[in-house]
């Protein structure tokens, strides 16, 4: 594992600062994927920052059941970690209000899921962030079948401790391995928005507002 530069403290209190879509133009630049598809916030706390601790289920069918069930993998969730339940994007409701109050009370950052959620009202009134594919009744099929593994969640691969940033735009993943890399391209790609604006507002040549689109692809390592 590459050693950041950073501390987690100050990893975690510079993203808390960060649009995911900014996070998203930074993995593009450096030629990482790291965005969920269609997992979105249950309900108006949607902000999330924190890193990952993940969770991996499989169909009942011929798997083997964890000795442990997601009330003690929330229990022996640091706090402030964001729990990701890797479901294979099922189409049933894997968590519903108990596992999201038990997630708040442990002080949990958040939880990310590809499946679906059930008490949507009720989580819906808690101020604590749930991402989802959606809503359902349809109960599950699938059995949690191990914790601390590298997964797949809508799309994006997730290790244990991997960075996430989600808003009411989607969830984004930072490899904590390109940690430091990613923010550097974020602190470059937010000046050029910066820029950007400056030059909309002030209704500068199309030439300068084309040049910092432009701009905005390369990576910053790889500009003159």
């Amino acid at each position: 594992m590459t050693e950041s530069s950073w501390t987690e403290v100050e990893i975690l209190e510079r993203l808390r600062s960060v649009e995911s879509g900014a996070v998203t133009d930074a993995l593009v630049r450096l030629g990482l994927s790291g965005w969920m598809d269609g997992v979105l916030p249950l309900g108006e706390a949607n902000r999330l920052v924190g890193r990952a601790r993940t969770v991996k289920y499989a169909p009942k069918t011929g798997a083997t059941k964890a000795k442990t069930n997601i009330y003690s993998a929330i229990r022996s969730t640091p706090e402030g970690r964001i729990l990701v339940l890797d479901t294979g994007c099922a189409n049933t409701w894997i968590l519903g209000e108990n596992v999201a109050h038990a997630a708040f009370f442990q002080g949990l950052g958040g939880i990310v899921s590809d499946s679906l959620a059930r008490d949507a009202a009720l989580i819906r009134e808690m101020d604590f962030p749930v991402f989802t594919r959606g809503i359902s009744a349809r109960p599950p099929a699938i059995v949690l079948v191990d914790v601390d593994v590298p997964v797949e969640c809508a799309g994006a691969r997730v290790c244990p401790g991997d960075y996430l940033v989600a808003d009411a735009d989607g969830v984004v993943v930072i490899p904590q391995d390109f940690i430091d890399a990613v923010l550097v391209e974020i602190a470059d790609i937010e000046q050029l928005e910066r820029d950007q604006e400056a030059a909309l507002a002030s209704q500068a040549p199309l030439e300068v507002i084309e040049d910092l689109l432009r701009r905005k692809k390369i990576r910053k390592s790889g500009r003159p």
